[in-house]
């Protein structure tokens, strides 16, 4: 049965494939990160690069758009920090 108003995204990668490597690293992994799925991994990462420029896209008001951004640079500095963490 197909249901109105879905916005549906499919990956498929070949599993020796760096892609392919990613999302089975993921995963295996789902579990463990704060109990999220894979599919809610996928879009919180989207949406720390990409929300800011679909609320303003949609017109969002300043206010709006400046809450969006702080907490997406938020985010993207803590994944900066724990990228960093690899190298010590």
């Amino acid at each position: 049965m197909e249901q109105p108003n879905l916005e549906v995204l499919s990956i498929k990668r070949s599993h020796d494939s760096s892609d392919g490597q990613l999302l089975q690293f993921l995963r295996e992994r789902e579990r463990t990160m704060s109990g999220r799925g894979l599919t809610k991994i996928v879009l919180n990462t989207l949406r720390m690069c990409w929300w800011p420029f679909v609320l303003k896209s949609q017109g969002a008001d300043k206010n709006t758009l400046r809450t969006a951004v702080i907490s997406c640079v938020s985010q993207l500095e803590l994944q900066i920090y724990l990228l960093k963490q690899l190298l010590d």
